[in-house]
């Protein structure tokens, strides 16, 4: 028996399922870091430009990435790509909250980091977008339905519950 997610009465298929929720958690973690990352900065220096830059950082990659990234996902395996760039980030993540934990953290690195947060949400966010018709076999109301709640766990994980759950 095969499991099969449905809301709203459309079934759209494990696999599917299995990118909804990888980019939900996705999604979650960007919104997490919107928030965080500025109070963690906040701690590190008394900038305020600082402290501002810190919470711009990882959207300033879709500036100058946007374009770029949506050519090289369309010419990689974009679950591949959506797979390394989040275990990537991850481990920057990881790799960032031991340093804070063993007080060598500085803005630099802090920084450092979330442009290179930035630049994996780039290319996880098209790839995530790009993957949706491959994995939904019907087109219409079913790939309008895959595309509205993959926005809408975009929306809730990045603007909703992400920032409150990094502050």
């Amino acid at each position: 028996m095969r499991h099969r997610l449905r809301l709203g009465g459309l079934s759209l298929g494990r696999d599917f399922d299995r990118l909804w929720t990888a980019a939900s958690v996705s999604y979650l973690g960007d919104g997490i870091s919107m928030s965080a990352l500025p109070l963690l900065a906040a701690s590190l220096t008394g900038n305020a430009a600082l402290v501002g830059l810190s919470g711009t950082i990882t959207s300033v990659p879709w500036l100058f990435l946007g374009l770029a990234s949506g050519t090289l996902v369309d010419r990689w395996d974009r679950l591949r790509v959506m797979w390394i760039v989040d275990g990537v980030r991850f481990l920057l993540v990881v790799a960032l909250a031991v340093t804070v934990a063993t007080g060598h953290a500085d803005i630099a690195l802090l920084l450092g980091t979330g442009l290179l947060l930035g630049v994996g949400q780039t290319l996880f966010d098209t790839a995530s977008q790009a993957t949706v018709p491959t994995l939904v076999a019907e087109r219409g109301k079913k790939l309008e339905g895959a595309n509205g709640r993959l926005s809408v766990s975009q929306t809730i994980g990045e603007q909703f519950a992400g920032p409150p759950a990094g502050g």
